[in-house]
């Protein structure tokens, strides 16, 4: 097609063009060499004029150019214009990127030509390798990132998300790319996701935390920022990146509560919660502490602790607090003084705060158990004395013989074991109130007459011990003489003079014995010894003594037939419950009728068959017929209840107790639960054998009754040991309640110390209405005694059974 322009006007724009352009024509060789070029090339390609025309287009760039480029010469004849890119060598040596656009061109003149155009394209590689690289960092950040990174529609369907997405939501790309964002939220948050998609499509950029779903329906918390993608002031989707806090979120939930449990154990808390620092100076303290203390936290924090302590504690306080510091936790009882100077008994918890393994200060937690302490102390006055006289009791007695024993090594100490010659006259006479009084005024003349050396004790009905230290036997044989003139003399009982004189039996240590077993049998023996020589005298113990007297002889011969001759019986007195007025049950107690000495009671056979041995099989004779006799009762289709039957102290120790009652619950084919074991407090002293003993009794669905509680002859430790059922309140208590305020005192103790211990009350002795209004103001469950009935025959039982008024 003939070009527009002549050959020399085409030279003169081709100098106006600003980048290198030549004129070529295609030589004989083939190739393409410059006949023209303008200004612009002279000037960037930095050769001369006549250089170029010397030279050929292709010269300047890369010399394997022709190798690599496809010229399409058809296309070149045809007029089209051909774009070549390659790189210009310059004459520097420089390599510059450029693009060669080649157009034949046509003159009238003139053979045809190929003008060849040189564009510097630094500029555009440079800016297109940035576009690359910054492509390459973006889809980095899109791929590797960990969060999820996502696009919607304006619809809000899913369009892209990147790797993320699969480990944070489990869904595949292509399964997500099928959801819309409706399908993963939450929803009881699709309201406030649907407002802040809303907020994006009119342009505006968001941050929310919302709740989604997982593949498997797993709850996740996002943090979710998303903004529009904005074409031509359009949104045409949104862009957004969802960071998982899930686990950040329950964190700082955990945190949270650990901080407000925290705070609620120091704020709330009813007990004393303080810190210290390290110097053992008040840091923090809680309300509970203020009012424990008396002072407020302004005049405590800073001061020192130690001070608050009273002065014994003081020591052992600061070697605890050592302990503390060095990273362990401790527990322990202690005593301070409030503001008012009080004594304030404390259980404290001491903790150390341990921040990256280093000790930083000091927990403690205070419980104020001032009140327990002295409840504590009166328990043990109870456990350790004697209710009437005051005086230590049994199980002091054995505690501090078992203590001097252990530590005694040649010391000579000496029993005297005292017993009232007329106390049973007195009270069979004048009634046990009167007998109470003698022994009251007892207790107070050994106590005005002994040594300071000695402790007197109330062993147990008019039986009296005094243990003196730091003795031998011509003192012991004054003091005995000076006890025997005191003792003596006649004694006041509102107004009748009574006298009643002792017996005294001595025994020394280590001369007579050195286990406390030994020594109180001998003591005991001597006692006797001395009744058989005319009462009112002491004797000490010597081997040519009889551990019986001559009657007991002949009662323990007379004791061995009894069972052979059946002269035992069982009377059963009612147990009654005390609100309902239903039967609770029965409790059978024996009885001997001798030919020769009639009806004998068990205040005079028992403690010969105790000792004789007799006791075991008088005892096995008891259960046998109580468990015939419940089943009687059942076949006669009378209520069915429980049948208590009392456990002699050698029959509780016997190897072969437990299997002897299965037995004998077999062949009587009776529910173990009809038959209730009572024991004595005495029996607990071997805290450990009788707790396994009464294991196994409670194995084999028997109840358990602790009997004559009260009288203190043991440690009230054993109603948390033993298996304990029902305690039964002892009826020396019971009878004076309306004259004795301490016997009320005790009584309502008791009762409360069972019910603490889910224990059921048995009161004993119940004679009185006054009794049983007192009982039942108490919370006493069950009453026994002769205000209901006397112990009975069984036929007289069940007659009494039948008219009675159970409103």
């Amino acid at each position: 097609m003939p070009s527009p322009f002549s050959y020399k006007e085409l030279i003169t724009l081709l100098n106006q063009i600003p980048d290198p352009m030549f004129i070529t024509e295609a030589k004989k060789d083939g190739f393409l060499h410059i006949i023209e070029a303008n200004d612009a090339a002279v000037e960037h390609m930095k050769y001369t004029k006549d250089e170029l025309l010397t030279m050929s287009p292709f010269d300047l760039v890369e010399s394997d150019f022709l190798k690599k480029a496809t010229i399409n010469h058809t296309e070149l004849k045809r007029g089209k214009v051909l774009e070549l890119e390659s790189i210009h060598v310059t004459k520097e040596g420089k390599n510059v990127p450029v693009n060669l656009k080649l157009k034949q061109v046509n003159f009238t003149d003139k053979n045809p030509y190929v003008i060849t155009l040189f564009n510097d394209i630094s500029d555009k590689h440079h800016t297109e390798a940035l576009l690359k690289n910054t492509h390459q960092q973006l889809e980095a950040l899109f791929d590797y990132n960990p969060d999820l990174i996502f696009m919607m529609d304006n619809e809000g369907y899913f369009i892209n998300t990147n790797p993320a997405n699969y480990r944070i939501l489990k869904y595949t790309k292509e399964e997500m790319l099928l959801k819309n964002f409706s399908d993963v939220v939450y929803p009881d948050d699709m309201e406030l996701t649907n407002e802040h998609f809303q907020l994006v499509l009119n342009k505006q950029s968001v941050q929310v935390e919302l709740r989604v779903l997982d593949k498997q329906q797993n709850i996740l918390i996002l943090d979710v920022t998303a903004v529009p993608i904005i074409t031509k002031d359009k949104v045409a989707g949104i862009i957004g990146i969802a960071r998982d806090i899930s686990e950040e979120k329950r964190m700082s939930n955990a945190l949270q509560e650990s901080e407000q449990r925290y705070r609620s154990i120091y704020e709330n808390n009813i007990d004393a919660v303080l810190s210290f620092d390290l110097n053992g100076r008040f840091s923090y303290m809680n309300k509970a502490t203020e009012e424990l203390m008396g002072y407020t936290a302004d005049e405590l924090i800073g001061t020192p602790f130690l001070p608050h302590i009273v002065p014994e504690e003081r020591e052992r306080t600061a070697e605890e607090y050592a302990k503390v510091k060095s990273g362990n936790a401790v527990q322990y009882e202690t005593c301070m003084f409030n503001k008012q100077q009080e004594r304030v008994h404390l259980h404290v918890t001491v903790i150390p705060i341990i921040v990256d393994g280093e000790v930083t200060g000091i927990h403690c937690l205070g419980k104020d158990i001032t009140d327990k302490k002295k409840f504590e102390e009166k328990l043990n006055y109870m456990a350790y004395h004697d209710y009437l006289t005051a005086l230590p009791n049994q199980h002091h007695f054995h505690y501090l013989l078992k203590k001097l024993l252990s530590n005694n090594t040649s010391a000579e100490f000496a029993i005297f074991f005292l017993d009232l010659d007329r106390f049973k006259i007195v009270n069979d006479s004048l009634g046990h109130e009167y007998g109470d009084v003698l022994l009251k005024k007892v207790a107070q003349r050994i106590q005005s007459n002994k040594p300071s050396t000695s402790t007197a004790f109330r062993y147990g009905g008019d039986e009296f011990i005094l243990l003196l230290e730091q003795t031998t036997e011509a003192k012991s044989k004054a003091i005995a003489e000076k006890l025997l003139k005191s003792l003596s003399l006649p004694y006041d009982l509102e107004g009748i003079d009574l006298v009643a004189t002792p017996s005294i039996g001595i025994s020394i240590y280590p001369h007579d014995g050195q286990d406390a077993k030994t020594l109180i049998k001998k003591a005991d023996n001597a006692m006797y010894h001395a009744k058989r020589n005319g009462k009112n005298n002491f004797q000490f113990y010597c081997d040519s003594m009889h551990s019986k007297i001559q009657g007991n002889v002949e009662m323990e011969s007379l004791l061995r037939k009894a069972i052979t001759n059946k002269e035992f019986i069982l009377l059963y007195q009612p147990q009654i419950n005390a609100n309902s007025k239903t039967i609770r049950g029965v409790e059978a107690l024996i009885r001997w009728n001798n030919k020769e000495l009639g009806m004998i009671s068990p205040a005079e056979f028992i403690p010969l068959a105790e000792e004789s041995g007799l006791i075991v099989p008088i005892g096995e004779w008891v259960l046998k017929e109580a468990c015939q006799q419940i089943k009687a009762w059942h076949q006669q289709g009378l209520p069915k209840f429980p049948v208590s039957v009392n456990l002699s102290i050698r029959q509780f120790y016997q190897h072969d107790l437990v299997p002897t009652i299965q037995q004998i619950l077999e062949e009587a084919d009776v529910d173990p639960k009809y038959l209730e074991l009572e024991i004595t407090e005495s029996m607990a002293m071997d805290a450990d054998s009788a707790s396994t003993i009464l294991n196994e009794l409670k194995k084999l669905g028997v109840c358990i009754a602790i009997d004559d509680f009260g009288t203190g002859y043991s440690s009230l430790s054993y109603l948390k040991k033993f298996p304990i059922d029902h305690l039964k309140i002892d009826q020396s208590f019971v009878k004076d309640i309306s004259v004795d305020v301490d016997d009320r005192d005790i009584i309502s103790t008791i009762i409360m110390l069972a019910h603490n211990l889910d224990i059921v009350t048995i009161a004993e002795g119940v004679e009185t209405e006054e009794h049983i209004t007192f009982l039942k103001k108490h919370g006493c469950d069950v009453l026994q005694g002769y205000h209901f009935s006397k112990p009975l025959p069984p036929k007289d039982f069940e007659k009494w059974y039948s008219n009675w008024n159970f409103k």
